[in-house]
């Protein structure tokens, strides 16, 4: 049991230095595009950067000041969401991310936290089809995965739980990729304390042979130079 502990939790950190790459890098296409003001990329930076240090009320703050400006900004409705989440603000949480999942359905972020927060309030009848659905989908998302293992674990279908750890570690090779590529990124941005950062989550996924493993370390020498 204390194993499945350990595992869950290693897991669930992921899932949230994950989410916030993500959002960095769509902040970086968004801001390299040019598709918004000035104020609005300080202000989106200024977000993420207060949600990164858990200052959500001021995550939630920021990014009310931006949907003001642009209600279709989904990637701030769902920060704002996220920070209620982590205030504890669950019903508010659930009721905007259902709005926003009806919104935009295809956007795959927001159904997962709204699983999430379905998962949260132990309403697993709810839960159960939307896994299902989103494992038809794409099943090489590790985050399926891993919130399927949470029911699993909520079920004490421990023998379950491990199956789709197992498959969530499997899928997480792949984010190997994803931090690597965050490395190369801020490398050329010129910021290498980010880039070390990065190449430091990336040693914890990255395969021992393989592609892979070459990239991690000529990035691993470029940063040591």
């Amino acid at each position: 049991m204390q194993i499945n502990k350990v595992v869950v939790y290693r897991f669930f950190i992921l899932f949230i230095k994950i989410t916030v790459m993500s959002l960095c890098i769509l902040f970086l296409g968004v801001f390299f595009s040019c598709k918004v003001d000035g104020s609005g990329h300080e202000l989106y930076l200024s977000a993420l950067d207060s949600y990164s240090q858990e200052d959500f009320s001021r995550t939630i703050e920021l990014c009310e000041s931006i949907l003001q400006k642009d209600k279709n900004l989904f990637q701030a409705e769902l920060l704002r969401i996220k920070s209620l989440f982590f205030l504890n603000e669950y019903e508010t949480a659930e009721k905007l991310i259902a709005r926003l999942v009806k919104r935009v359905p295809q956007y795959t972020d927001a159904r997962l936290w709204y699983i999430r927060l379905l998962i949260l309030q132990e309403k697993f009848d709810e839960v159960a089809p939307l896994l299902e659905k989103e494992l038809a989908l794409n099943e090489t998302d590790w985050r399926i995965h891993y919130l399927k293992g949470i029911v699993d674990a909520r079920n004490e279908n421990y023998s379950g739980q491990l199956v789709s750890l197992q498959q969530a570690e499997r899928a997480l090779s792949d984010g190997a990729k994803v931090y690597l590529d965050l490395t190369k990124l801020w490398l050329v941005l010129g910021m290498e304390d980010q880039a070390k950062k990065h190449l430091e989550q990336a040693r914890l996924l990255v395969p021992a042979h393989g592609e892979l493993r070459v990239l991690f370390e000529t990035l691993e020498t470029l940063l040591k130079k």
